[in-house]
């Protein structure tokens, strides 16, 4: 849930985005969170399992 709402927060400011590319962690690949997802009419794009350089400019952007 507090992932929703930081997301619901982001919306606000930059828009909805088509896709957004997350890791497969517990949080992100629960019913409830695909839920809120489809109902954004978001696509859920996942990273290479166990590989950091699958999420590279995912890691970049949050250091900015």
């Amino acid at each position: 849930k507090d992932i929703q709402k930081h997301l619901l927060q982001a919306f606000s400011v930059l828009g909805i985005p088509k896709e957004i590319k997350l890791h497969n962690g517990p949080a992100y690949a629960s019913t409830a969170f695909k839920g809120f997802l489809q109902k954004w009419g978001i696509k859920h794009k996942t990273g290479i399992p166990y590989s950091p350089t699958g999420q590279g400019m995912a890691e970049h952007a949050h250091q900015m």
